[in-house]
């Protein structure tokens, strides 16, 4: 039985219709009683709060995994981190918050059960693609590079989330070519995975970037001081993205290993993003193993849960390949 929290945010919706749809037991969490007896499902309800450690406790007993959607992390994630490790409850997140995770890492190394922040689309085709390239070169990696192309499309949710990161965000925006199968694009460095991939880089140089134009180079360097002011703003967004929009929404990972003995190559490629997350949290609190705080590819097997996870539906498409050198 999968506890998923956060269950009435936008995200925590697809979730549970994920595990509807998958027929997986499971329970819903959430602090609006009314928002949380509207979530189409079969599945218990349960009334709390992330920071209230009693109701976590109760929220989480028999559970087999822990799901949980509810940010900003660094805000409110850690409660509910404690409360997994506390009642033995495997745990895995929507996160992108790059701060938070590390915190994590630091504070649940010693967990007795499989802690894993960061198993949603922004860092779960990424880290894992990366592992399989590194492991497809077979001999000394140098550098280890991820290259994201996306259709931008946030969420209310993730919209606020970005701007109470803003600090974390700050890059030097250094312009770099990243060789797409069809022909080489133009990419921006930008700290998106570089910290759970620093984890099983083996010393190699981690370098993330974000498909944009060299023009907007200097647009990231700012970002720091830029995204505050946009505060205002983010209240007046949508929830999220309609169906119809997600579903335009195509993406490509280039996950690249560089060594003496040359180059290894994954591409990960697909739509819809939102579904897609939800399609990886499901797969991995049902997947993680191991023990302490560990990035994706370090709690899953990365060639059989990037095969278990794809294939088209009405909630996304994802396929996955080696490319040649």
């Amino acid at each position: 039985m999968i506890a998923l929290l956060g269950a009435t945010g936008y995200t925590g919706k697809l979730v549970a219709a994920e595990l509807s749809k998958r027929g997986v037991p499971h329970r819903l969490g959430g602090r609006n009683p009314e928002k949380l007896a509207s979530v189409p499902s079969e599945a218990e309800r349960f009334v709390l709060d992330a920071g209230e450690s009693g109701r976590l406790d109760q929220f989480l007993d028999g559970a087999s995994a822990l799901i949980t959607t509810v940010g900003p992390f660094t805000r409110l994630g850690m409660p509910v981190v404690e409360a997994a490790a506390r009642n033995r409850v495997p745990y895995v997140d929507s996160t992108g918050e790059q701060q938070f995770m590390a915190e994590v890492y630091a504070k649940f190394a010693d967990a007795p059960v499989p802690v894993v922040p960061g198993c949603g689309f922004d860092f779960i085709p990424g880290d894992l693609a990366a592992a399989v390239a590194m492991a497809d070169l077979g001999s000394e990696v140098s550098e280890i590079a991820v290259h994201t192309q996306a259709t931008p499309i946030p969420s209310r949710g993730t919209a606020r989330t970005t701007v109470e990161m803003a600090d974390a965000l700050s890059s030097e925006g250094r312009v770099r070519r990243a060789p797409f199968p069809d022909r080489v694009r133009t990419a921006v460095e930008f700290p998106f995975g570089d910290v759970p991939l620093a984890r099983h880089a083996g010393g190699a140089r981690v370098v993330t970037t974000m498909v944009l134009p060299s023009a907007a180079a200097p647009v990231v360097r700012r970002l720091a001081g830029v995204l505050p002011k946009l505060a205002p703003l983010v209240e007046r967004l949508p929830e999220g993205p309609s169906p119809t929009l997600r579903a335009r929404a195509k993406f490509r990972v280039l996950a690249e290993a560089l060594g003496p003995a040359g180059r290894a190559a994954v591409l990960c490629e697909g739509r819809d993003v939102y579904g897609l997350t939800a399609r990886f949290l499901v797969a991995a609190a049902q997947k993680v193993h191991g023990a302490g705080a560990m990035a994706p590819a370090e709690a899953l097997d990365p060639v059989n849960f990037l095969d278990a996870v794809t294939g088209e539906d009405e909630h996304g498409a994802f396929s996955w390949r080696h490319l040649s050198a």
